[in-house]
């Protein structure tokens, strides 16, 4: 257990973080666009998928371990909400997968449109 501590603490791990906020709902191309904003300006590629009550982000980040990773993740939409004109919505959940893990959860040859690049609206059902 301690190597795989240790292991995780190094500096340039990378790690994916899927990041969803909900609340009352907004016009979706003012969504659109302030996440295609965030998109641009964002270090990672950064992905998002919307529908007028819900965003879901997805990106990969580094960090030493994956709690300092949930803390930047946590902090990613009040620092730059105001700046793209986006809600100030609740974080309702937040995934945090190393490389080992995101490549088991989606293996190459999975569904694509989960982790396609760009700002899409979320589709029925909140697929």
């Amino acid at each position: 257990m301690a190597e795989q501590t240790a292991a995780l603490r190094l500096p340039g791990v990378m790690w994916h973080v899927t990041l969803t906020l909900h609340g009352q709902p907004q016009p979706p191309e003012l969504l659109q666009k302030g996440l295609q904003e965030l998109a641009f300006h964002h270090g990672f590629d950064l992905s998002a998928r919307y529908s007028p009550d819900t965003v879901e982000l997805r990106y990969w980040d580094e960090g030493q371990d994956c709690r300092s990773v949930v803390d930047h993740a946590l902090a990613l939409w009040d620092e730059h909400r105001q700046d793209r004109d986006l809600p100030s919505w609740p974080v309702v959940g937040v995934e945090v997968l190393d490389r080992p893990a995101f490549r088991r959860r989606w293996p190459e040859g999975a569904d694509p449109s989960l982790i396609q690049p760009g700002v899409h609206p979320l589709g029925p059902g909140g697929q």
